[in-house]
């Protein structure tokens, strides 16, 4: 195509792309960030001389991020290109030179926002991102790592998110359009400095990841697009469900807080909770990163009551007496000791500090013992080798049957235990607070720790609620919190203390070595 080919295609396809996507239809005045580039003053251009209808007041604005000596001539100079173009230009310098791609990005964006603020209502922001830039953004995410919602890449609008009008179009169609009409622009020495991640991309790893895979940066524009449709579907399915789980009068953005039932929420498979606990803090302002979520996950699962959790954006997570709320926290109310991150296990004491770890005791095939303090109760785990013996004889076969009188194992207990252990007696399966379990049934090491909502054992006939268990157990309430569970190295429960194990089937097994655990359950201040 040649030059004036070029230059009438760009401004044509720029005017009906402007009319179609409506990005600023009703604007009054148009930001366009500027840095002197061929982009950004190609953009200029086309807003000024491309016909382009409707067409806002326009203002350019230019910050010097003071990385080169050179940078306020710079300035300067396109203050005076502005002049000609008779175009309002508005300069700032940073405060002190930029060092990093995220701070320079911080400053332009903070600048652009308050010049629109100054203009008032009906002032949007442009920026010149091309095809080639949303390219560059999502292989950069990618290799990072990050999830569907930032292989969205670059949003192209509309208001309030600035708008990218260059964004359907490639940087060489840009260039050809600036050589046609002899737009006026500057190279900045520094957009070819190695050293800063996106020109290494731009210079060596997409060009040659374009060589090996032709159309690789045309895909990449395309996943972006793909991404962004998707996760706008998934929001509006996950809006849905955040209705239908809310609590009355919580579920309108009008109305914060968001509250929901506690167990509703923990009974949801991790994947699903995972991404609606994101969309909730979302809908508050909130922006958990990965390991914010899987802290949040595990604080809606094994927080008790009390607790808060601060979400990074100033969102306040609390559980009470089975209620979670999601809130914005008035200005001054957040903690930064109580914000959620990759050593948080999920919950937090009352006042905002995190909470260690829930405790968790494991238990190996040889003998050993241990304990933990969680909740209301004292819990200690003591295990060893013992000689086989039939399962099936004292395991009630309705597992977990009603203990009608829990004994909460004393020295009584403990005396007896020991005489039945100088007897060489292992026969003590109907006791509720001794298993026996053989290395073969269950995946060693188990894993003694205090159960969470939404636990849940599974039984010969289904699974079933640790709480359902505790109830039937007739476990005091004041003693559930804390209560302990073992779980197999898997995760999955395989014994509620104080309700009896279901039974093996051990009519084909041979005579092996299996392992007595037994766990004793005192008041905390016992």
């Amino acid at each position: 195509m040649s030059g004036t080919g070029a230059a009438t295609g760009l401004a044509a396809r720029f005017r009906e792309h402007l009319t179609a996507s409506g990005c600023i239809r009703g604007a009054r005045h148009a930001v366009v960030a500027v840095s002197g580039g061929v982009d950004s003053m190609t953009l200029l251009h086309l807003l000024r001389f491309g016909g382009a209808a409707p067409s806002p007041t326009l203002h350019a604005a230019h910050l010097d991020h003071r990385m080169r000596a050179e940078s306020a001539a710079d300035a300067a100079w396109v203050g005076e290109v502005c002049d000609e173009w008779g175009v309002t230009c508005h300069l700032r310098a940073a405060p002190a030179p930029v060092r990093t791609e995220a701070e320079g990005r911080e400053l332009r964006y903070g600048f652009l926002a308050e010049v629109a603020e100054r203009l008032g209502t009906g002032a949007v922001i442009l920026t010149a991102h091309t095809a080639d830039d949303q390219a560059e953004t999502v292989l950069f995410r990618i290799a990072r790592g990050s999830g569907p919602r930032g292989l969205r890449g670059i949003h192209p609008g509309p208001p309030p998110s600035p708008v990218r009008p260059l964004l359907p179009f490639r940087r060489a169609d840009v260039e050809a359009y600036a050589a046609a009409q002899a737009v006026p622009h500057r190279e900045d020495p520094t957009n070819r400095d190695l050293g800063w991640t996106r020109n290494r991309i731009r210079h060596e790893i997409l060009p040659a990841l374009e060589a090996a895979v032709p159309g690789a940066s045309a895909a990449l524009v395309s996943l972006a697009d793909t991404s962004r449709a998707e996760a706008a579907a998934l929001d509006q399915l996950l809006d849905e469900r955040i209705a239908a789980l809310a609590l009355a009068g919580s579920a309108a953005l009008s109305q914060p807080p968001l509250s929901f039932d506690r167990e509703a929420l923990a009974a949801l498979p991790d994947p699903l909770l995972a991404v609606l606990l994101r969309r909730a803090a979302a809908r508050m302002g909130g922006s958990p990163g990965r390991a914010a979520t899987a802290a949040l996950l595990c604080f809606v699962r094994e927080a008790p009551s009390g607790r808060r959790v601060t979400l990074e954006g100033g969102v306040a997570v609390e559980h009470h007496l089975g209620t979670l709320h999601f809130r914005r926290l008035a200005a001054g109310d957040a903690d930064p000791a109580d914000r959620t991150g990759p050593e948080a296990a999920g919950s937090a004491h009352a006042d905002g500090s995190l909470a260690d770890p829930p405790p968790r005791v494991p238990v190996s095939s040889m003998s050993g013992d241990g304990g933990f303090i969680h909740g209301a109760c004292r819990v200690t785990v003591s295990w060893r080798p013992v000689e086989d013996f039939d399962l099936r004889s004292k395991a009630a076969p309705d597992h977990p049957r009603s203990v009608h009188a829990v004994r909460r194992p004393g020295k009584a207990d403990a005396v007896r235990d020991r005489a039945a252990d100088r007897r060489g007696s292992e026969r003590d399966t109907g006791s509720p607070f001794v298993a026996h379990f053989a290395p073969g049934d269950v995946r060693f090491p188990l894993v003694a720790r205090p159960w969470a909502p939404g636990d849940r054992v599974t039984l010969p006939y289904g699974k079933k609620k640790v709480k359902k268990i505790l109830l039937e157990a007739r476990i005091p309430a004041d003693r559930r919190e804390g209560w302990p569970v073992v779980a197999d190295a898997e995760g999955a429960i395989v014994w509620v203390p104080g309700s009896p194990r279901p039974p093996s089937d051990t009519r084909s097994a041979p005579k092996r070595e299996v392992i007595r655990l037994e766990v004793a359950i005192k008041g905390k201040r016992a």
